[in-house]
């Protein structure tokens, strides 16, 4: 029988640790009792930041820890949150106080590279680009792409991992887009039996019934990451990784 040695844990605010809750990572930690974590949680990050903080930060991982001694879960953000690497043209990016977790530009390892762009926002970077290049076709693509790149990776080195939704921006659910044809064989391809069983943590919050801590804030308040991990995050591990895992509380 093997533990659980090392997780890592990705997604955007909803899955940032330190934020202004306790989130879910820290609760599933505090479980499973890991050696060795890595927070890679990011407010305001797409999913193609957060496909290469997980593939890069698995790379490092592994010089350490064996591939049936990871555990990545990761609740991945909106399809229009988007990111660009180094543009030459110099434009007034969005600024984003506070710590590394939440910043602009943003990092994958060493270097901060990539600028991140959010549709409501009104930085010249993201109107020019929202407005020139996204369509919610091209976003959900780009998306599915982001989560079936970090799937395979995932399954090519038999890493135990789980997936979620942050909120109902992610994946597409007009069947008009899932049905196109341009979406629909990357949408078929995505291995559902290692996502959660709830629709999306936000959905989960809400029928909870817990009061959210900062109405009319969406973010999901302690309880509702500590219910989560309870209710959902547990009892999936145990069904899915019971067979090699014991030291989960």
């Amino acid at each position: 029988m093997l533990r659980i040695k090392c997780f890592i844990s990705a997604g955007c605010s909803f899955s940032q640790v330190p934020n202004a809750d306790i989130t879910w990572p820290v609760h599933l930690r505090d479980c499973i009792h890991p050696d060795c974590v890595y927070y890679l949680g990011q407010g305001a990050a797409g999913n193609g930041i957060i496909s290469r903080k997980v593939i890069y930060t698995i790379t490092q991982a592994l010089q350490i820890f064996k591939p049936e001694e990871i555990l990545v879960g990761i609740m991945w953000s909106g399809r229009d949150r988007l990111e660009v690497y180094k543009p030459p043209h110099p434009f007034e990016y969005q600024k984003i106080a506070g710590a590394d977790n939440y910043c602009n530009p943003v990092r994958i390892n060493e270097d901060y590279s990539y600028y991140i762009m959010n549709n409501h926002w009104d930085d010249e970077l993201t109107k020019t680009y929202h407005k020139n290049f996204v369509t919610d076709i091209g976003a959900s693509i780009q998306t599915i792409e982001h989560i079936l790149r970090t799937q395979w990776f995932l399954q090519s080195l038999h890493i135990p991992y789980f997936m979620t939704e942050y909120n109902f921006d992610c994946l597409p659910r007009n069947d008009e887009i899932i049905n196109h044809s341009d979406v629909k064989y990357l949408y078929d391809m995505i291995d559902k039996s290692a996502w959660l069983p709830i629709d999306n943590m936000w959905r989960y919050a809400t029928d909870s019934g817990l009061p959210f801590a900062r109405p009319p804030d969406p973010h999901p308040s302690t309880a509702h990451h500590e219910l989560f991990v309870r209710e959902v995050l547990l009892p999936w591990i145990y069904r899915k990784y019971l067979h090699k895992y014991y030291h989960i509380e």
